[in-house]
């Protein structure tokens, strides 16, 4: 996939749902419940959890579930879309669009590694840490992929 020309921190924050800093702390594949036609039934993503250490933008919760663009078909196959690669244990500075209950991100946004994002730290501020109370800890049980189209 060709990116547009990258956008500005400010930019990026007007255009996102939500702007958060957080380790990703696990990674499950959950059923699609509006897979796109000619897809097999049962087809499952993949979503990255995050435990929240800043917010910019966004609900403010401790924990974020984040739906790829890495998708498992039955029988093992797994297709890979503009996705960004997130692995457990590492801390990003994220810009995710799409419904609270879908957010997602592409390797177009100015979603990077924490250790990396120090320009945009900057011009993002201090930020606000999450709220206090828990958040609950399973979104919906299942993707509505329709939600997660390119941004």
């Amino acid at each position: 996939m060709e990116c547009r020309a990258r956008r500005s921190v400010s930019e990026q924050l007007r255009h996102s749902t939500a702007v958060f800093s957080g380790e990703a702390v696990a990674e499950e594949y959950r059923p699609i419940l509006t897979p796109q036609p000619g897809w097999p039934e049962a087809s499952e993503i993949l979503v990255i959890k995050f435990s929240v250490q800043r917010w910019w933008k966004g609900s403010g919760e401790r924990e974020v579930f984040l739906y790829t663009g890495v998708l498992r078909r039955p029988g093992g196959f797994v297709i890979v879309g503009e996705d960004f690669r997130f692995k457990v244990g590492e801390q990003y500075l994220v810009y995710a669009f799409g419904d609270v209950e879908n957010l997602a991100t592409t390797s177009c946004e100015r979603t990077t590694q924490l250790e990396k994002a120090a320009e945009d730290l900057k011009a993002l501020g201090e930020g606000r840490l999450p709220l206090k109370k828990e958040a609950p800890s399973v979104p919906s049980p299942a993707a509505d992929i329709s939600s997660l189209e390119t941004h």
